[in-house]
């Protein structure tokens, strides 16, 4: 979601809407602005899509419960919904590409299986409450209203957060009886979406541009550069991914509503696991708590706690997309955790803690984003080679074009890049230090007048450096194609 004119106007009639009614509808708004966002922003058919599956899941629940009613587990009603989910999400995400690969090429058909926005967010959540009420964390079905809108909920519908059925219930039964007009939390919304333009707007969408050009031809840069733009990929997708996760919590805050933190300062920890304990944090809890814990965690030994670990990362990376890229990105953090938990009582411990730690941490991070961001096997390759082995070329190949652009940004634009991602550095260090995030220590801010001014400071960068506007292409969020 990018805060255009129109989602702006979109959101500001909803919000009316929702302080006007009374607290026994406020719940329906929130359903009703949801749909209508879905349908403004996917189409009919993810509009189709999304219903179908919260249908499917609310009537496979319902017989979860009646079957444990019956003195049954749940087993058998949570299994078959759990299975269909995942073919569902299998099929649409993955089987033109597993047929292409063990056939050569897929069908027409195939080709125009495109999964809906969001497919992958929402599918787990559904997943997740199938699951709970098998185990007993839900004791019975939710209401259809409260399901339904935890399925379509705008904020998260696209890219997450994946949330739980009932944190999220808690947070819309608490947001229909708090005050609507409660200022601390109108500043905290607002910190939230204006750091999130910011990473987004001024940050994300500047250096993409750099990125772009050294992995779309890899051949024509020697190491300097393809280093740097691996580097700035790296902080292209935080500040893609976490300013869309600022901005989609502060909307959801301007309705009362608290949906998970999915970032806190990932780049500042100082081992793997630490990482992913700070990036995407809603989906490393869900593979922790439906499929590492259930797979035996690190309960029988450290061979099968390796072998655990390499599964879930192997299973997020085939989740991300399909193609061996994401696979070996996802190999490649399971390695990383396995050699992590290997040198924890070594000699080698150092390497996780401190400033050895945080910059290897992001080194190997840095590394293995570059699967990640290839668009094949073969292209991540030939960048990995030309980067540590540019044959025939000079270390700095490339790096400077004929009219004076460097790996295709002018020089007032790696200016405003250097400095914003210095600044972003900066309120991160001081945020981990504090043990929270950037938009929460703004809104801590004592001094009303210092807090002001830093927020003003920043919305002033984002209108003026923004990378929006007449003729210029806003970017998707990375994410949304997941």
């Amino acid at each position: 979601m990018i805060l255009t004119s129109t989602v702006l106007f979109f959101i500001a009639v909803s919000l009316i809407l929702y302080i006007i009614v009374p607290g026994s509808l406020k719940r329906y708004v929130l359903l009703a602005a949801s749909l209508v966002y879905i349908l403004m922003e996917g189409g009919m058919s993810a509009l189709v899509a999304v219903l179908c599956m919260s249908v499917f899941t609310y009537i496979a629940g319902m017989l979860t419960v009646f079957e444990k009613s019956r003195g049954g587990s749940g087993s058998v009603s949570a299994a078959i919904g759990i299975s269909a989910l995942i073919l569902t999400l299998f099929g649409w995400k993955y089987l033109p590409w597993g047929t292409s690969v063990v056939t050569g090429s897929a069908p027409e058909w195939m080709s125009r299986l495109v999964p809906p926005i969001g497919l992958s967010f929402y599918t787990f959540q559904a997943i997740s409450y199938l699951a709970d009420i098998k185990s007993g964390k839900i004791k019975k079905s939710a209401g259809a209203g409260i399901f339904f809108l935890y399925m379509t909920w705008f904020p998260k519908w696209m890219s997450g957060p994946i949330e739980r059925e009932q944190s999220f219930e808690s947070a819309v039964i608490s947001a229909g009886k708090a005050s609507v007009f409660d200022s601390d939390r109108f500043v905290r919304a607002i910190s939230y979406i204006i750091w999130g333009m910011f990473m987004k707007l001024v940050i994300a969408d500047r250096i993409a541009v750099a990125a772009d050009a050294a992995f779309e031809q890899p051949e024509a840069f020697g190491s300097i550069p393809l280093i740097i733009a691996s580097l700035l990929y790296t902080m292209q997708i935080y500040c893609d991914f976490a300013g869309y996760t600022d901005m989609m919590l502060g909307v959801s805050l301007l309705f009362g509503v608290e949906i998970t933190q999915n970032f806190t300062t990932p780049y500042l920890t100082q081992s793997i696991t630490m990482f992913w304990r700070s990036w995407h944090i809603s989906l490393s809890s869900f593979f922790r708590d439906y499929l590492y814990i259930p797979l035996g965690g690190n309960r029988k030994g450290r061979f099968r706690k390796g072998l655990n670990t390499v599964i879930v990362f192997l299973l997020c990376g085939i989740w991300h997309g399909a193609g061996f890229t994401f696979i070996i990105w996802g190999l490649l953090h399971g390695i990383y955790n396995v050699f992590n938990d290997l040198i924890r009582n070594t000699k080698a411990k150092f390497l996780q803690k401190g400033v050895p730690g945080t910059i290897v941490t992001f080194c190997m991070v840095s590394f293995a984003w570059i699967f990640f961001r290839a668009s094949s096997l073969g292209n991540a390759g030939l960048y990995i080679k030309n980067m540590l082995m540019p044959a025939g070329m000079s270390l700095f190949e490339g790096f400077k074009s004929e009219e004076g652009l460097i790996l295709g940004m002018a020089g007032m634009e790696w200016l405003i890049g250097c400095g914003s991602m210095l600044l972003l550095i900066v309120m991160d260090a001081v945020s981990a230090a504090k043990k929270t995030t950037v938009p929460e220590l703004v809104s801590s801010f004592k001094s009303e007048a210092g807090r002001g001014a830093l927020l003003l400071v920043v919305a002033l960068a984002i209108l003026i450096f923004g990378r929006y506007g007449a003729g210029e292409e806003i970017r998707s969020f990375v994410y949304s194609q997941f």
